[in-house]
């Protein structure tokens, strides 16, 4: 049964036989589940319910509750069940003419009740009569959607009552800092910007996403992030130059750039398609990159009634002249967070409360001077748990951009096995930088692969590897098994490696130095049977042990153990007989290693992954 505010026209409790139950006590909720007991709300006769509801002696519910723009509140009468309780038809009108009047309609002309409303439809001051309990006058500072409550003092007074009653945003800013938001809607597990990654967001439970809009020259907003369309979508050209049935008859290519297992059909979402997916399910930053983007996202978010869901975010104060007109918070991008031509307070007196930051081109006393400042500082983005780890812990960073929030905020579901089998990237799957957005393919049932063979990474010298930090840390002794297949190798010595590393930066082979090349250890399983195991110290490597076995035979499955003990690194091919395994004796570096795959100049797979 769904209840009513108030008396007048409301459901009542029945028994089941359908009677009418009376004196029935019951607590009023914030929602269907879990939430706050309401304490605060008023009986129609005006006094405090001290959070327990009675039936009346028709078996009706009757207290004193928000209008039709609060949220539902929800009555337990003691079995577990909540039941629905919304305002009944009769309460949003008496309520509307009390807003207007500052008393009901019908009392004009009442004994006791005014004579007359002014010109302007209000009554005069010396003629207010006694107001029914029910209906009290709104003093000022209330607005559409406040509940009549009753104060420490006694007198009430109009209010906001429940979490469901607060905004998206406003919710957000009462989170605990850091709060973690999906980059592009998440471009390390979907393909960015695409109805589906704001989806797969919102399902996830990100605290809020990013997403990136283009005015289009016909009036049009899409998203998109580059300045040309060429690298996600089947089009070519200036993004700037795009319409809006341009955008409509384009895809998304993500089989193409993204994982070769997603469909390259997925649609160019429209701004107002993505407001109205994930509108007033998940805070929103909105990326406006070009000029009048800004002004016109602020339509379109008004438009849908979405003013307390979002955030304008752009690299020019005149992108967010709209937002700060429509009181929408507002977000000024500035990479290294010193500002030119601007001060925090400046910026803060313009309108704008948020500085966006890029992690690698600021300084930890940047941050810590802007949120001292007053700024809420959002900083950019994030990818790796060791970047994240460099960061203020002052609490002076409000909120992490990421294109995988789950994995370095570190409570994603973690694993000792892969999921290739899912046919696209898991948590914890970063590629390296010099393989711009390849990261490797998936193959039926359960394989996951990566091809530098040929021409394919050949800007790379032939290398490419993605990190498997779903796997990671690891501890200081493991075993780590798998099966491998080599399908294309370019020469006998070309190789399969398994790198791991000291912490979750990168691992690039064809580099030098430890900013992608960090400490730990590599392993390579070369075509013609050689296993070579180095460490790597400074961004050098060092050969701790070698052995050649049987050559591989390019597309047969082989397995590979890799076993960590306190003092060694075994390396065994257990598919084939001795000499089969090499043994390094070595105990630099143990504890907290991430693992990468990667190869140089073959095109190799993964399946059956595990760590025990």
């Amino acid at each position: 049964m769904r209840y009513q505010y108030g008396s007048d026209g409301g459901s009542v409790v029945t028994d089941a036989a359908g009677n009418a139950v009376v004196d029935r006590p019951g607590a009023v909720w914030t929602a269907r589940t879990g939430g706050s007991q309401v304490t605060d709300l008023l009986t129609l006769a005006g006094t405090a319910t001290g959070g327990t509801i009675t039936t009346d002696s028709r078996g009706r519910i009757a207290f004193q509750g928000p209008d039709g723009v609060t949220a539902t509140l929800w009555w337990d009468g003691g079995d577990g069940t909540r039941w629905a309780i919304l305002p009944t038809e009769t309460d949003r009108i008496a309520r509307g003419q009390v807003e207007t009047y500052g008393v009901l309609a019908s009392t004009v002309g009442e004994p006791g009740g005014p004579a007359s409303l002014d010109p302007t439809g209000h009554l005069e001051q010396d003629q207010l009569p006694d107001l029914s309990a029910s209906y009290l006058a709104r003093p000022a500072g209330g607005q559409s959607g406040d509940a009549l409550l009753r104060g420490p003092s006694g007198a009430p007074y109009w209010g906001r009552l429940t979490a469901g009653t607060t905004s998206p945003w406003a919710a957000l800013e009462q989170q605990a800092a850091p709060r973690w938001i999906a980059h592009r809607g998440a471009a390390l597990l979907a393909p960015e910007n695409t109805i589906e990654a704001f989806r797969m967001a919102d399902q996830l439970n990100a605290d809020a996403l990013e997403l990136d809009v283009y005015r289009t020259p016909d009036g049009g907003l899409f998203c998109m992030h580059d300045t040309t369309v060429d690298r996600t979508s089947n089009l070519s050209g200036n993004t700037a130059s795009l319409t809006v049935p341009g955008a409509l008859r384009g895809r998304i290519d993500a089989g193409n750039w993204f994982a070769n297992s997603w469909p390259s059909d997925l649609r160019i979402p429209l701004f107002a398609d993505a407001l109205a997916e994930i509108g007033n399910h998940i805070p929103i930053i909105v990326h406006c990159n070009n000029a009048g983007s800004g002004a016109l996202a602020v339509a379109e978010i008004q438009r849908q009634e979405l003013d307390h869901a979002v955030l304008i975010m752009a690299w020019t104060e005149a992108e967010l002249a709209a937002a700060r007109a429509a009181g929408i918070p507002s977000l000024l991008l500035d990479a290294d967070g010193v500002l030119s031509g601007q001060t925090y307070a400046g910026l803060l007196a313009a309108g704008t409360q948020y500085l966006g930051v890029d992690y690698s081109q600021t300084s930890n006393t940047t941050i810590n001077a802007a949120a001292a400042a007053g700024l809420r500082v959002i900083v950019y983005t994030v990818n790796r748990r060791s970047h994240f780890a460099a960061l203020p812990t002052t609490g002076s960073v409000w909120g992490v951009v990421s294109d995988d929030p789950w994995y370095v905020r570190g409570n994603s579901q973690m694993r000792t096995s892969d999921l290739f089998g899912a046919g696209t990237f898991y948590h914890g799957m970063p590629g390296i930088t010099d393989a711009g957005d390849y990261r490797g393919f998936f193959q039926s049932p359960s394989w996951f692969g990566l091809d530098a063979s040929g021409t394919a990474m050949a800007s790379n010298g032939g290398y490419v590897s993605c990190m498997q930090g779903y796997l990671g840390p690891l501890p200081s002794t493991f075993t780590l098994d798998f099966d491998f297949v080599i399908d294309t190798s370019d020469y006998a010595t070309a190789s399969m490696q398994v790198a791991f590393s000291v912490g979750d930066t990168q691992y690039d082979d064809d580099t030098t130095g430890t900013s992608a090349k960090p400490n730990g250890y590599n392993l390579l399983v070369r075509t013609n049977g050689t296993i070579d195991v180095y460490r790597v110290t400074g961004g050098t490597s060092t050969s701790i042990g070698t052995v050649a076995t049987a050559a591989i035979t390019t597309g047969t499955t082989q397995h590979l153990r890799i076993q960590m003990t306190a003092t060694q690194i075994i390396v065994t091919r257990t598919n084939i007989a001795a000499p089969n395994s090499v043994t390094a004796t070595d105990s630099t570096y143990r504890g907290g290693l991430y693992p990468h795959f990667g190869v140089r100049d073959t095109k190799t797979r993964w399946a059956n992954v595990a760590v025990t």
